[in-house]
């Protein structure tokens, strides 16, 4: 299907600060999120139309054009909300077990340590099979759309900016230092994960949620990570 006119729309300052918006009007971007990573990943974005969207949420076009300039918008707004989302938690996650190890007397075994935290990071909330998807999706299709990629690239950077200082707070709190700079460290893990959610994902409904396991990450975290004590001056 094609793009309509409204889907060229540039997004340079497309997406709302969702803290100015009223309850109500949170709520109906949040049902059209959903909606739309539901439809992108059965259709895929270019295979998606608003009235699919719509219609997935329950909602009519003046709520969708009431609350998103297009159909790239939505797509910016879900990135946005599912990484701001996700770092929350993982914030939470870092900031229980920094009080759990305070509290903790005696060293812990670290593969141990870290099987544990990487099982509790993926376990408070599990991505459904269409949010891993849809993740995948957006990023192959701003990489075919010049004008959005320009965007996608600078929410990136924002995030991976946020990442950077939660991992960093986390290694601090564990002992550990990585073996190269901290972004080179972020991308082979973060490929590594949607490599191995996405392999988790194939031939399951789309509303399932996909279970990680943790040890081939724990294994190339183990191999990236030196925690060896640090000598005295």
């Amino acid at each position: 299907m094609g793009c309509s006119a409204a889907d060229t729309t540039d997004t340079t300052e497309m997406t709302m600060n969702s803290d100015t918006l009223s309850p109500r009007r949170q709520q109906t971007r949040s049902t059209l999120v959903k909606a739309g990573i539901s439809v992108f990943a059965v259709r895929g974005i270019d295979g998606a139309s608003i009235e699919e969207i719509c219609e997935a949420g329950g909602l009519t076009r003046g709520a969708f054009y009431s609350n998103f300039s297009s159909r790239d918008d939505l797509v910016l707004a879900i990135i946005e909300m599912q990484t701001s989302e996700s770092l929350d938690r993982l914030d939470r996650t870092i900031r229980r077990w920094t009080q759990q190890l305070t509290d903790t007397t005696g060293v812990p075994e670290i593969k141990a340590l870290m099987t544990t935290f990487i099982d509790d990071v993926f376990n408070e909330k599990k991505q459904t099979v269409a949010e891993t998807i849809t993740e995948q999706e957006i990023e192959l299709y701003c990489l075919r759309v010049p004008h959005l990629h320009a965007r996608y690239v600078e929410l990136n950077a924002s995030q991976l900016d946020r990442l950077e200082a939660l991992v960093t707070t986390a290694l601090d709190v564990a002992g550990g230092t990585t073996k190269q700079p901290i972004a080179d460290f972020l991308t082979v893990i973060i490929s590594v994960f949607n490599r191995i959610a996405l392999t988790a994902a194939a031939g399951k409904a789309m509303d399932e949620p996909v279970d990680i396991d943790p040890s081939l990450i724990v294994d190339v975290l183990m191999h990236l990570i030196d925690f060896s004590p640090c000598e005295a001056d």
